[in-house]
């Protein structure tokens, strides 16, 4: 087991045969602190940073789930980094992110993206006036994909049995109503069709996981096209030309598999927060 000293930064781990199921141990109960120490008020999280920073300098290509961990708690322990503009806050979060996976390998680097993706679906929908800003750092985070899509990628994790726990960690300062039950999936992952939410749900791998990152981002970046006041042409082929390039930066199987399924599907998941789905069908020549 791990045990936390609650005077110091450090923790005691009683060694193990399987130096991996030490690590998942290590996990799971500090996840099961941070909510405790969340729902009692606490906002310093610092004694989990120190520990996960340590482990990701140590481990060659740490868990997906450890850099989420360290992530999410630095970001909630800086209250979003106190920025004002929640576009500044993404843009940290983003930075964050790749700096914690620089030793991962190229799906992994692309997996804990989601985050960010997750961050920003509610600015391209519900605020307007931070459109310009949100077009330009997703265009930044289109960019990185896109180099990391041209890295060598020797590793296909699967996901552990704490990812949903980990989903809720990054979610737990957004409460819906009380009472209401909610699909954490569904709220993490609104831009994929309930298909890819059942893959990932029944356990997927690292490489899966980012086919639905950048299927998020591909959605998320054709998305914000609209409200201009363009002409329709003009927007048709506008939409033709992004696309196209994002695809062909992209270069990724499970990305073109969960994308292609997902327009063959009655309803696109973006249909019901913007009316773009006969447009984003007719763009690859799909029939609605």
């Amino acid at each position: 087991m791990v045990q936390f000293d609650s005077n110091s930064n450090s923790a005691t781990t009683i060694h193990h045969s399987k130096p991996a199921d030490t690590f998942q141990l290590m996990l799971s109960e500090s996840i099961h602190r941070f909510f405790t120490e969340y729902r009692s008020g606490s906002t310093d999280f610092s004694h989990f940073t120190s520990i996960f920073s340590r482990l990701l300098q140590n481990l060659p290509d740490p868990p997906l789930e450890f850099v989420w961990f360290y992530s999410a708690v630095t970001f909630h322990s800086t209250n979003k980094f106190n920025s004002p503009n929640p576009v500044s806050s993404s843009k940290d979060l983003f930075q964050l992110l790749v700096s914690c996976s620089t030793s991962c390998n190229a799906g992994k680097r692309i997996s804990v993206l989601a985050p960010v993706i997750y961050d920003l679906y509610p600015l391209v929908f519900d605020r307007k006036e931070l459109k310009r800003e949100v077009e330009s750092l997703l265009d930044g985070i289109m960019s990185y994909i896109s180099i990391c899509c041209g890295m060598e990628d020797d590793g296909n994790d699967h996901l552990s049995s704490r990812f949903g726990d980990l989903l809720r960690v990054w979610m737990v300062d957004r409460v819906g109503m009380e009472g209401e039950k909610r699909d954490d999936l569904k709220v993490f992952f609104p831009l994929v069709s309930e298909e890819s939410r059942k893959v990932i749900r029944g356990g997927c791998r690292v490489r899966y996981l980012a086919g639905v990152v950048m299927c998020q981002a591909f959605l998320l970046r054709l998305c914000l096209k609209f409200g201009y006041g363009i002409p329709k042409l003009e927007l048709e082929n506008d939409l033709h030309d992004c696309a196209v390039q994002m695809i062909t930066g992209f270069r990724s199987f499970h990305f073109l598999d969960i994308f292609l399924r997902m327009l063959l599907e009655p309803v696109l998941p973006v249909t019901s927060p913007l009316s773009c789905g006969d447009s984003t069908r007719q763009l690859l020549g799909l029939k609605s």
